[in-house]
């Protein structure tokens, strides 16, 4: 029991410090135009680190890793919907550019829009449109939040999601944490 006591603090600690560098992370990646690769990149090799000092093996430190960008990319998600949903006001876009972009064996289409108060949106869509067609869309007035359609609503399963990620990399990384070192 002394031993588990011991090893409590530590435990405590690598949680905070994932879920500080994956709130962190969530923070960064607001809007579509987030820098997702390096962000991510990072929450993985912070997740996979967070167990040092166990005597975890592969397996675990890459479950860990994972997990935290399990919650990261769920969490931005859900942040974005809920600014959306809390926030966003419906406006009227218009296609000002139309590129079609070459995938290895297949093309697609790709827009950039503009709101007809002048603020251009962030990040390609995908969707196949004329220039000068028009689409109704959602956007936070006070961020880089925007989404196709009308006001989302509330984040109900997203959220629930990250937060059942939360506690599962929770018990994962207190697991790791309190088990017995092997002799």
């Amino acid at each position: 029991m002394a031993e588990l006591i011991r090893r409590l603090p530590g435990a405590v600690l690598r949680n905070c410090l994932l879920l500080t560098g994956e709130f962190a992370a969530i923070w960064l990646l607001q809007g579509p135009e987030g820098a997702w690769i390096p962000v991510l990149l990072a929450v993985f090799v912070l997740g996979a680190a967070v167990p040092h000092g166990t005597d975890a093996e592969f397996v675990a430190r890459t479950s860990v890793a994972l997990l935290a960008v399990a919650v990261a990319v769920a969490g931005g998600i859900t942040w974005d919907r809920h600014t959306l949903h809390d926030r966003g006001r419906e406006e009227q876009a218009i296609v000002i550019e139309r590129t079609v972009v070459e995938d290895g064996s297949t093309t697609a289409p790709s827009l950039r829009l503009r709101t007809e108060a002048g603020r251009d949106l962030p990040g390609p869509v995908a969707k196949d449109l004329p220039v000068g067609a028009r689409l109704k869309v959602t956007v936070d007035p006070d961020g880089p939040a925007w989404s196709v359609g009308g006001r989302p609503d509330g984040p109900r399963w997203p959220a629930l999601g990250t937060g059942a990620l939360i506690l599962l990399q929770t018990v994962l990384v207190g697991r790791i944490s309190l088990r017995r070192h092997r002799a």
